[in-house]
């Protein structure tokens, strides 16, 4: 008997930054997110799936409230809506996933798009 593998995921890319954004993509639109971004520890945003200044805005901010205990205030693009951030350690250095907006299964997709994201980023 025969098995047949069906691939699981619909759009894929051997260019790290694609994938990476396909990845986000999938899981914003799984968490019904506003927005869902990839960040480095300076606020710079590696990938990212929402509405460009959203974005910005968000992946600036995910370092600050990544390290804050007591929250900070949110810039204006942001007020109004519940923000998740998730730190990720790679190669040493600190990453963070940050979204707005979302639905019931929002943690649980934040450590299925970190998974993803630390396949992609260790791939070769």
């Amino acid at each position: 008997m025969m098995w047949t593998i069906e691939e699981r995921r619909t759009r894929r890319s051997p260019v790290q930054p694609t994938a990476l954004r396909y990845q986000l993509e999938h899981t914003r639109e799984r968490g019904k997110f506003e927005a869902l971004v990839l960040a480095d520890d300076a606020g710079l945003v590696l990938a990212a799936a929402g509405e460009r200044g959203l974005c910005e805005e968000l992946g600036a901010i995910a370092p600050l409230m990544g390290r804050s205990p007591m929250g900070m205030r949110l810039p204006p693009l942001l007020r109004g809506g519940e923000v998740a951030i998730r730190p990720v350690q790679l190669h040493g250095q600190e990453l963070y996933i940050a979204c707005i907006g979302g639905n019931v299964a929002r943690d649980a997709l934040l450590t299925h798009s970190t998974a993803g994201i630390e396949r992609i980023l260790t791939s070769n």
